[in-house]
C-alpha cells in the first residue's frame, strides 16, 4: 500500500502539472480534483454495510454539485478574488507551465495605474516610484558607461518599462529582451511607459527563454546587461542573484561592460541583503551603489574602474529622447542623476561584511525568513549612511549642482523614513518645507502631491 501511495502521489503530480493544468487551467483542475474527490467520497458511502437508497441520493448529489462547480467555475475566478482583495479591476489573466500571469488596475490618490502579478505575487507596475526605478535600471549604467555602449540586454521583460527605456538611446545598435513567461510578453502592450516595447518594435527583440540558459546558449556580448528578475525570495528566480549567475554574466560582457543588478531592499532582510551583495563582490571587482528609488537600490558591477566625467554624461543626457525619459521621473539634470550614487566597494564591503554569498548550490536568500515589520526603515539609513564622495571629473559648480540635488533626495528619503515610523507631526513639518523648498518635479510631487 505504501508502494502504491508513493506511485501514485507520482503519478497525480506529473498528470496535474503536465496534463490537468495546460488543459483545463488551474481553476478547472482545482475543479477536476475536487469531482474526483467527490467520486471518491461517493464510492465510500456506497461501499457500507448499511447502504441504503438514502444515501445512494446522497453520494450522487455530491457528485452532481461537485461536477456542476467544476464546469461553471471561470478559468480566471482564482484571479478575479486576486482583483477583489487587492481593491482593483481585472485587465489580463493568462497562464503558462511557468506560472499565471494577471494584471489588475488599482486605483491611486494620483490616479489608476496597473500592476502585474505573477503567481498571484506582485512583481512591478507603472506607478510613477516604478517608472522611476526601471528607467534608471536601464538608463544610468548607459550613461554613465566610460566607453560608447552600442548593445545592451534586459533579463525579465515585465512591464516593458526598463526594456522599453532602451528605445530612448538612439544609439545603441542592439537591444534584447529575454523574457520567461509568454503570458508576460502578451501583457507588456498594456502597461504605460514603455515606449511600445511590447509591441513588436523592431529595434528590440523580444526574447520567451530562460535568462541564465541565454546567455549559456549565446556566444554574443553586451556593453550592459541589465537583471530586473523578480524578488530573490520568489520560488525558481534565485539563481539569478548567485555568485555562479554573476560569472556566467561577466563572460558575456564586453570590455568595459557593466551588470546592473535591481536590489529591492524592501523586499528582504538585511541580512539576506549583504549576502546578495556578497555575491557580486565576490565576481566583480568594481561594484557601486546607487539609489533608484525610495524602495530600490542598483549595483553596478565591472571589471573596469568607474571613471564618471560630468561633462560626458550632461552631453547624452542631452538627447532628446533620453532627456525627456528621464525627466518624466524626476531625474531633470546630470546633476540629478549623480545625486543616485552612494557608495563604491569599499563602503559596500563594509556593508555585507562576514556574510556569505548566494551560490547555486546554497540558494540562501530564497529560503530566507518573512521579512520583518518596518526592515526598510533600517536598512535604507543604513546605506544612506555608507555615502562616499564621487569619483567624479567636474568642476566646482558642477559639483555644487550634485551636492544640492543629493540632499533634496536626502529629504525625501527622511520623509519617507517619518512616513514608514508612523512619525506624524515630523512628517507633516518635513512636507511642508520639502514642498516650500524644493523645486517642481514629477516623482517628488507624485509621492507628497503640491
Amino acid at each position: 500500500m505504501l508502494a502504491l501511495n508513493t506511485a501514485f502521489g507520482i503519478a497525480g503530480t506529473i498528470v496535474t502539472g503536465f496534463v490537468l493544468i495546460p488543459a483545463l487551467g488551474l481553476a478547472g483542475s482545482l475543479g477536476a480534483l475536487a469531482f474526483v474527490a467527490a467520486l471518491i467520497g461517493a464510492v465510500a458511502l456506497l461501499r457500507q454495510a448499511d447502504f441504503s437508497r438514502t444515501k445512494a441520493i446522497w453520494a450522487g448529489g455530491l457528485v452532481l454539485v461537485v461536477a456542476a462547480f467544476a464546469l461553471l467555475l471561470p478559468r480566471d475566478r482564482l484571479a478575479t478574488l486576486l482583483a477583489e482583495v487587492r481593491g482593483g479591476e481585472l485587465v489580463f489573466y493568462d497562464e503558462s507551465p511557468g506560472g499565471t500571469v494577471a494584471v489588475i488596475e488599482q486605483q491611486a490618490a494620483r490616479g489608476t495605474f496597473r500592476r502585474l502579478y505573477i503567481q498571484g505575487i506582485s512583481n512591478t507596475g507603472d506607478a510613477m516610484p516604478s517608472l522611476r526605478y526601471m528607467r534608471l535600471q536601464a538608463l544610468l549604467p548607459l550613461l554613465v558607461h566610460a566607453g560608447e555602449p552600442k548593445s545592451a540586454m534586459v533579463l525579465g521583460l515585465g512591464t516593458g518599462i526598463t526594456a522599453g527605456a532602451l528605445l530612448a538611446d538612439s544609439t545603441l545598435e542592439r537591444r534584447v529582451a529575454v523574457e520567461l513567461l509568454q503570458p508576460v510578453i502578451d501583457a507588456a502592450p498594456l502597461f504605460e511607459g514603455n515606449y511600445g516595447a511590447g509591441n513588436h518594435d523592431p529595434r528590440l527583440e523580444i526574447v520567451r527563454a530562460d535568462g541564465r540558459h541565454e546567455l549559456l546558449r549565446r556566444h554574443e556580448s553586451f556593453d550592459v546587461i541589465t537583471l530586473e528578475p523578480p524578488p530573490p525570495a520568489a520560488a525558481g528566480v534565485v539563481n539569478l542573484y548567485s555568485r555562479d549567475f554573476y560569472e556566467i554574466v561577466k563572460r558575456r560582457l564586453n570590455e568595459g561592460g557593466m551588470l546592473a543588478q535591481w536590489w529591492p531592499i524592501a523586499t528582504q532582510n538585511d541580512e539576506d541583503s549583504q549576502s546578495l551583495v556578497r555575491s557580486m563582490l565576490d565576481v566583480f571587482p568594481y561594484v557601486t551603489l546607487w539609489t533608484t528609488e525610495v524602495h530600490e537600490m542598483l549595483l553596478l558591477g565591472s571589471t573596469q574602474p568607474l571613471e564618471l566625467d560630468y561633462a560626458r554624461i550632461n552631453e547624452r543626457m542631452q538627447a532628446p529622447a533620453v532627456g525627456r525619459a528621464l525627466a518624466e521621473v524626476g531625474v531633470m539634470s546630470a546633476a540629478d542623476l549623480l545625486a543616485t550614487y552612494i557608495t563604491d566597494r569599499a563602503g559596500l564591503e563594509s556593508y555585507a561584511g562576514a556574510a556569505l554569498p548566494v551560490t547555486d548550490d546554497r540558494p540562501r536568500i530564497e529560503y530566507a525568513s518573512w521579512v520583518r515589520p518596518g526592515e526598510i526603515t533600517r536598512i535604507l539609513p543604513k546605506l544612506l549612511g555608507l555615502s562616499s564622495p564621487l569619483p567624479l571629473i567636474a568642476s566646482d559648480e558642477d559639483r555644487a549642482r550634485i551636492e544640492t540635488s543629493f540632499y533634496r533626495l536626502l529629504a525625501f528619503y527622511e520623509i519617507a523614513y517619518r512616513a514608514y515610523g508612523m512619525d506624524r507631526d515630523t512628517w507633516s513639518a518635513r512636507v511642508a518645507a520639502f514642498r516650500r523648498d524644493s523645486e517642481p518635479n514629477p516623482y517628488y510631487d507624485w509621492v507628497l502631491g503640491r
